[in-house]
């Protein structure tokens, strides 16, 4: 036999045997365990989650910012000051007396100066309390409370987008292995009908029943099945190692929960709208926004509402002279002329809340369109895997018919390798349908705001595609 028949057939024995090994080198793991690894160790959502932490304890941060402000304040230290004494009016009477006086024998008695001037250096400390409460600020403070607490808001709905994100790349690298899986399985079945049939046709040319070339014929369609089968087991490796570096396994890993149908829609049509306006993460974002740019507009309109702040200190050094003992009062600014234009200020924070509702808009008709166009795409599938199932039935048992008439001599080896390829054909178109049918269900629900409901879905699916029958 040629190098290129034995070459397809030792590609595909080693590939069928590293696949085995790579099978046995993990336990299974089921949909809802990969997705519990998956999101406790994705960097996006880890990320995601980090951010919305950073932005929960800013918001819980401003939450007193209109509370009082109590400080205690100390100072300690030395000072150097000159005292001056104005003693001008006592020199202009003075003078004159002692200048009137007869000289003293021993005694010289000077003027006075017109001012003293005198050095002193002395410790000065300092201890206090001190309150600064913001009476009334014009709704200013509130504003700025809730910009805060819609950037974590926001930041709570981009967590949720990257665990979205996260759950339909799991689900797309789990059920490929599955796909993957599923068709290596069928071209192994494939092969074994065309090794039987090249035996059966090896056996009936030697003894004379069938001419050389439909012997060649076998030979040819043993060929492409092996070739076949080679490509859909390095198909299948490729699937897993995918799968492996998602998961962060050191081993292949072996996906347990199978491809799977439905015998009815798992949910409506309307439901999944409703569900998706309801808790989409992209909807949920636009509203972070809105509640945003509302407080924003909120706080540059009130920029020149009166300010009215409470002040008290208490002086702990009682007595001192350097300051009162207590200070109670009331501090009122209103601004006149800022350097900032506000009336400019208050149009971009219109124009931010108008863009803000142009995106709401437009995502209150592209969030009903995708899930409609995901549910139609699950429904296609799931119709046509169920549709598909005669097909195959029909595929079978033409196959048999026409190996029954090979050897009867009634048929040719062609006949018998369009038939063996028409039934492998027909079981992977079907196979294909069900893993379509997955997938447009795990992006429906991670458009409706609700991936996880996939694991459970997949246990009380009626018809699932395991690897011993479809």
């Amino acid at each position: 036999m040629s190098a290129k028949v034995i070459l397809p057939r030792v590609v595909a024995a080693a590939a069928l045997l590293a696949l085995a090994q790579a099978a046995h080198a993990e336990a299974g793991i089921d949909y809802a365990e990969a997705l519990r690894r998956v999101l406790a160790s994705a960097g996006s959502v880890n990320g995601a989650r980090f951010d919305f932490q950073a932005k929960q304890l800013q918001a819980e941060a401003l939450r007193r910012i209109d509370g009082p402000d109590v400080r205690l304040s100390g100072f300690a230290g030395r000072v150097s000051t000159t005292l001056s004494v104005d003693t001008g009016a006592i020199a202009q009477l003075a003078n004159p007396v002692l200048d009137s006086l007869p000289p003293l024998p021993g005694l010289n008695l000077p003027d006075i100066p017109p001012v003293l001037n005198v050095d002193r250096v002395f410790d000065v400390r300092s201890l206090g309390l001190s309150t600064v409460w913001p009476l009334y600020t014009g709704g200013r403070l509130d504003a700025v409370k809730q910009i805060a607490a819609g950037r974590a808001d926001e930041a709570g709905a981009s967590v949720q987008s990257a665990q979205d994100e996260a759950a339909t790349q799991l689900a797309q690298r789990y059920f490929t292995v599955q796909l993957a899986r599923k068709a290596w399985q069928l071209r192994s079945a494939a092969v074994d009908v065309a090794r039987e049939h090249q035996r059966m046709a090896l056996k009936m040319e030697r003894s004379g029943l069938i001419a050389k070339v439909e012997r060649l014929k076998a030979d040819v369609a043993l060929d492409n099945a092996l070739r076949e089968a080679a490509k859909a087991g390095s198909d299948l490796e490729i699937a897993q190692l995918a799968l492996r570096r998602l998961l962060d396994a050191s081993d292949a890993v072996l996906p347990t929960t199978p491809l799977f149908v439905h015998a009815q829609p798992p949910g409506s049509l309307a439901s999944f709208i409703d569900a998706a306006m309801a808790s989409n993460a992209a909807w949920k974002q636009i509203a972070s926004k809105r509640k945003q740019a509302d407080a924003a507009l909120q706080l540059q309109g009130r920029a020149f509402s009166p300010t009215v702040i409470g002040i008290a200190n208490y002086n702990l050094n009682r007595g001192s002279s350097s300051r009162a003992n207590w200070l109670v009062g009331v501090s009122v600014s209103v601004p006149l002329v800022e350097r900032i234009d506000r009336a400019k200020m208050i149009s971009a924070a219109r124009l931010e809340q108008q863009r803000v509702e142009v995106a709401a808009e437009q995502a209150g008709r592209d969030i009903p369109t995708l899930a409609e166009s995901q549910w139609r795409s699950m429904e296609d599938a799931r119709l046509r895997y169920l549709a598909m199932g005669s097909a195959i039935a029909l595929a079978e048992e033409t196959l048999r018919l026409a190996q029954v008439a090979f050897r009867n001599g009634q048929a040719t080896s062609s006949e018998v390798a369009d038939a063996s390829l028409n039934v492998t054909r027909s079981s992977l178109e079907r196979t294909q349908a069900a893993y379509e049918y997955v997938m447009a269900l795990a992006r429906l629900l991670g458009t409706a705001g609700d991936p996880d409901r996939l694991a459970a879905l997949a246990r009380t699916a009626t018809h699932t595609v395991d690897f011993t029958k479809d």
